[in-house]
Order: structure tokens, then sequence, then C-alpha cells
């Protein structure tokens, strides 16, 4: 049975791949997420999470995850990530700004029986925000505290 770090470089080589076919290959049916790769997705079983993926990868067609640092302990692989990407497609409320940005984020996966029955991924959401321009920069969103 595969450890859990290679379960989680799997599943980050199927979301770079863009071909989600092979989802079910490495996330069991039942998964729970704690922290929805996007906001607005359903959760809560395999279909949901296919969904939720579609859509990040609907936006941001060229997306790329890479992996930064992998460890593991027991039946859990912990990560940290870069994304990077150009907004193309539907995001947030939005509609696509023809913008790149990049951000970080922290990923943490439980496996069962060889695949990740539990997910739990934090992205620095507001970083990329402020690159697409949905968002005001550090600077715009002090000034319009101060005036209000």
């Amino acid at each position: 049975m595969p450890d859990p770090k290679t379960v989680l470089r799997q599943f980050l080589s199927i979301v770079n791949s863009h071909d989600l076919s092979e989802l079910d290959t490495v996330v069991a049916d039942d998964v729970t997420e704690s922290g929805p790769v996007v906001v607005d997705a359903p959760t809560g079983g395999l279909a949901a999470f296919r969904t939720g993926w579609t859509q990040l990868l609907t936006a941001f067609p060229d997306l790329h995850v890479n992996l930064d640092s992998l460890l593991a302990e027991g039946d859990r692989a912990a990560a940290t990530v870069t994304l990077t990407a150009t907004n193309t497609g539907y995001y947030r409320r939005g509609f696509a700004t023809g913008k790149s940005g990049t951000w970080r984020g922290f990923v943490l996966a439980r496996v069962t029986d060889g695949r990740i029955s539990e997910l739990d991924i934090q992205t620095d959401r507001l970083a990329i925000l402020q690159q697409l321009g949905i968002v005001g920069d550090d600077d715009e969103l002090a000034a319009a505290r101060q005036s209000g």
C-alpha cells in the first residue's frame, strides 16, 4: 500500500495534469474537506471534490501546483505548496481578469487504504484576489478603512 507522501504526490500530479479522470485512484469516494479549494464549491464526497477542482481549473486553466516541502507521519502527509496561474475564467463571483498570480498554500491529507480520505487545503486567497485586482492591495484597504 502506498505511503501518504506518495499518495499526496500522485494527487498533485493529477491536479497539474488537469486530467481529473484519475482522481478516484488517489481520493476516496467519501472524502471530506476541511478547506475546500474553491469556497463556493460543494463539499462531501468524490463527486463534489471533483466539481471544486473542475471549477478551479476552469477559472485557472494553466494552474500549476509546485510542491515546496513534504512531511509525513503515520497516516497523514503535510505539504507546503506554491500555486501559479492565470485567471481566464469565472472566479469568486467575478469574470476573468486575464491576470496571473502566485500564492502559497498548505495541504494536510489523511490517507486510508491508499487514498485520501480527509483533505484540508488552506491557501492565501487574499494574495491571489489582490493580484487579480478583485480586492485592493494592503494600502488601498488601509486607506478605505481610514476614510470610512
